[in-house]
């Protein structure tokens, strides 16, 4: 049962090894990421391959995540409640405010964004969908990120902090602070921190028991600060409605 077990731990890692790679990567590469050998390595490609997890360019030679992965994505968004929740809320803060709004998550020690509706102007900000990011990094995580237990912060405040630009956190003591803001007012507003001229508004949702993932409307700052006020008040209003429908009536 043990080598099971760590047939499949091994499966996962490797699964994993693409998240923050190049689109395709070969046995070697990957032997030398999992510490395997590549017998190990090339025995685990061919089962995932066989069940569509894994796809073997014809031209390269190498591999890529197959699309099972992108049918078992789909499947998890569709059964995540607060997405299907979410998503005539995020359309309407998106109408109101002409940008971008996401819909923020936690999942173990990482932040994702899991929904959003664009902005309709022709230069507007992008984000990563489904990609995992640190909380303390964007408006919309730190948003979420204050308002959990302080064992969850500190575990999360535990590795090195990573800087994005000029204008980005640097020590743990700067982040924490920015924390008790947060926590203080209700919502967070920034600019630069994660990407340069760009300006998030954010706001937490909760249930009947804690936060449970956050709203930010996201653009460029020249169109974001004039009209800061009015971003924001259309952002409280909506988790306010949300939270109360989810059972929050603090």
């Amino acid at each position: 049962m043990s080598n099971a077990l760590s047939s499949v731990r091994n499966a996962c890692k490797l699964l994993k090894v693409f998240l923050d790679s190049p689109k395709e990567l070969g046995v070697t590469e990957l032997s030398k990421r999992l510490e395997l050998s590549k017998g190990a390595v090339h025995k685990m490609l061919a089962t995932l391959e066989s069940e569509g997890f894994i796809r073997q360019n014809d031209s390269t030679r190498q591999y890529t995540l197959g699309y099972t992965l992108l049918e078992l994505g789909n499947k998890v968004l569709k059964n995540h409640d607060i997405v299907e929740f979410s998503t005539p809320y995020l359309k309407a803060l998106a109408a109101q405010t002409k940008e971008l709004a996401v819909l923020c998550v936690l999942d173990k020690t990482d932040a994702i964004y899991v929904s959003r509706v664009d902005s309709p102007h022709p230069i507007r900000f992008n984000v990563d969908m489904h990609r995992r990011f640190p909380p303390y990094s964007t408006t919309a995580s730190r948003a979420l990120l204050a308002f959990q237990p302080q064992e969850y912060q500190e575990k999360v405040l535990s590795d090195e902090i990573k800087s994005y630009t000029a204008y980005s956190f640097t020590s743990v003591e700067e982040i924490k602070a920015n924390l008790q803001e947060i926590r203080k007012r209700g919502y967070e507003i920034s600019s630069n921190r994660r990407n340069t001229g760009v300006t998030g508004i954010a706001a937490p949702i909760f249930d009947s028991q804690q936060a449970i993932a956050s709203i930010s409307v996201i653009g460029p700052s020249d169109r974001m600060l004039p009209q800061q006020a009015s971003i924001l008040e259309s952002l409280l209003a909506t988790v306010r409605s949300m939270s109360y429908e989810l059972g929050y009536h603090g």
